[in-house]
């Protein structure tokens, strides 16, 4: 993967077109509280705003496993479900460390020895593992309730990401989705595919302190701008890249602070192969460098600095 380093201070306008005079380059608006974004620079097509850095491990095969960290899995279960239970009451499996060890892990037992979906026991809608069938608690239909493990016998879940390679028919086939160790890639809220940005289209990230510009494909639906895969956010931080991540490394590269730049590029997207995740991070590059690459950015510094 190639990465862009840049000398020059933050960016106040990018994704800007081709046009020859600098003074148009940027061309765009500032809109506040667009799709639940506090403010983005808006343009033709896409947009640019500042948001944090949140690691997102979907699609990494060993992020979730029915032993936890007896095993090397990187994430503990109950990050990835929500329990229902017969009495119509509900929890987050992680609302705290002592429900995580805990109740969820009991009632995970329970619900995982009465097939998943009975109603006299309760159900697991999970979200962090790929999930199949359904259960009705208390008149409320549950989707998602049975967990699938990998086709490798590892007994990992499959760890899935939104955008998939198409042409895997099999949906336990763990290299069906994005390689987030391999690809950086980006996450969006369903608000924000709505608003055009498609999954499998391009954008750039920018750390202004370790004065890095990183493509990105988009590869997941999330919960906000600023969620990136380990691929993404190591380069972002300038580290190097890891073939393996563990529990004491899974957040390297993470921002807490909404100082790096997002842009959304709002172009033609591409269809994933998990048999060449490569060829995506190539065709990245090659879409920031058909964008523009660095010499329009620092030409859209140059204008806003006026």
């Amino acid at each position: 993967m190639k990465c862009w380093y840049i000398s020059l201070g933050l960016l106040a306008c990018v994704h800007c077109h081709p046009l020859a005079a600098e003074s148009s380059v940027c061309q765009g608006k500032s809109v506040e509280n667009w799709q639940k974004v506090p403010k983005v620079w808006q343009m033709q097509t896409g947009f640019a705003t500042y948001a944090m850095v949140n690691i997102n491990i979907d699609g990494y095969g060993r992020a979730y496993h029915r032993e936890n960290y007896k095993t090397d899995a990187v994430i503990h279960l109950c990050n990835a479900g929500e329990v229902f239970l017969p009495d119509g009451s509900s929890y987050q499996g992680s609302e705290s460390n002592a429900t995580c060890t805990g109740k969820f892990m009991n009632d995970l037992a329970n619900i995982e020895a009465a097939g998943w979906n009975d109603p006299e026991v309760g159900a697991i809608r999970w979200y962090g593992v790929l999930a199949t069938g359904k259960a009705v608690i208390r008149g409320r239909t549950i989707e998602g309730v049975k967990p699938v493990p990998q086709k490798d016998g590892s007994g990992y879940y499959v760890s899935p990401t939104t955008l998939f390679d198409t042409s895997i028919q099999d949906q336990a086939q763990q290299d069906r989705y994005v390689h987030p160790l391999t690809v950086p890639a980006a996450v969006i809220p369903r608000r924000i595919a709505d608003a055009g940005i498609r999954l499998g289209s391009f954008g750039v990230a920018f750390s202004p302190s370790a004065k890095a510009a990183v493509p990105f494909v988009v590869g997941d639906i999330g919960p906000r701008i600023g969620e990136a895969s380990p691929a993404l956010a190591r380069q972002l931080a300038g580290l190097a890249p890891s073939a393996t991540i563990t529990r004491k490394n899974r957040y390297a590269g993470q921002v807490d602070t909404p100082s790096v730049l997002w842009v959304f590029f709002g172009d033609t997207p591409m269809d994933y192969r998990g048999s060449d995740p490569g060829a995506t991070v190539a065709a990245a590059g090659k879409a920031f460098e058909e964008w523009g690459g660095m010499a329009r950015l620092q030409a859209c510094m140059k204008v806003a600095a006026r």
